[in-house]
């Protein structure tokens, strides 16, 4: 408008330009979210090391380190062959345990279990694993002993490992363990299993019993191979020890390799690859085990959700 004796007036509007910045990228997200997750980690790992007991963090860190019995563990072998393939036994000198006084060490370690139950203190998983080792030592001396009163060294050898006592009974050149593709015991074979059988009793440990053959073929290998022939051996290896005075609730597993695990690879149809292996558990691997299968439908250890859920 324009007024009357005035000068007109400019009105000069100024409009400001909005700056548009590059637009920002996500890697910032992810980063986040990665250490959002490690702190979530760590708090839940904090969490769990203040709620479970000490024997509890020391029964799961034992069945993390080696009490399996899938995990494949260095052996100590109690034997060792010589030039010429003679088979020594070592530890010779060590006085034999007599199966009398064995049975009596037991009766007391029971008895002492039983005493410190009924004080309520239970024992420790070490001192069970402990005794459980010196009872396989003692097993394994007793196992030499018979071994050589038959002169069977050059059939037999023996490894304490981490899951147990490792058994194995093996053909040589003058001795056959089975008759010519067949599961029947030679008599030789069957009187040292049968002898095997009542120091086998003198502890209560689990026992495996596999088969194992050589990688001879048979003609009609599509009724009947080395499969059937390893497990049917290793049956007839179960009988023999159940007749002679193991307990069949001792048996925990009867199976057949055929010639998948070969000790000779060199020469597949060697005789050391014919044999019967008999794996003596600890207590532990025995658990294990049952943890893998399950026991009656149930697990031996209660699982560690479970535990602490029981605690809040």
């Amino acid at each position: 408008m324009r007024s009357r004796g005035k000068e007109p007036t400019t009105i000069i509007k100024r409009s400001s330009r909005k700056e548009h910045h590059a637009m920002h990228g996500g890697a910032w997200k992810v980063a986040f979210a990665d250490f959002t997750l490690a702190m979530m980690a760590l708090f839940m790992v904090l969490w769990i090391m203040g709620a479970v007991s000490e024997e509890e963090r020391r029964e799961v860190v034992s069945m993390l380190n080696g009490d399996a019995v899938f995990e494949g563990h260095a052996a100590t072998p109690l034997t060792q062959r010589e030039a010429g393939g003679r088979v020594s036994l070592l530890d010779k000198q060590a006085p034999s345990p007599d199966p009398v006084a064995m049975h009596a060490a037991k009766t007391k370690n029971e008895a002492l279990k039983k005493i410190t139950h009924g004080l309520g203190k239970a024992p420790s998983l070490a001192d069970v694993n402990a005794r459980s080792r010196k009872e396989i030592e003692d097993l394994a001396r007793l196992i030499m002993k018979i071994t050589s009163a038959y002169q069977a060294q050059s059939n037999l050898q023996l490894e304490i490992v981490p899951q147990g006592l490792r058994i194995l009974i093996t053909d040589d050149k003058n001795r056959e363990m089975f008759q010519r593709s067949r599961a029947v015991l030679t008599p030789f074979f069957h009187r040292l299993l049968a002898e095997f059988a009542p120091a086998l009793a003198t502890i209560d440990n689990k026992i495996i019993i596999t088969g194992h053959t050589d990688a001879a073929r048979f003609r009609h290998g599509e009724r009947y191979n080395n499969w059937n022939l390893s497990g049917e051996r290793a049956l007839s290896a179960r009988q023999v020890l159940t007749d002679s005075g193991l307990s069949a609730d001792r048996v925990l597993q009867v199976s057949g390799m055929a010639d998948r695990m070969l000790l000779d690879g060199d020469d597949p149809l060697g005789s050391v690859n014919r044999r019967i292996e008999i794996m003596v558990l600890t207590h532990a691997a025995s658990q294990s085990l049952y943890q893998f299968f399950g026991q009656h439908g149930e697990k031996i250890l209660q699982p560690l959700a479970e535990k602490l859920a029981d605690k809040t």
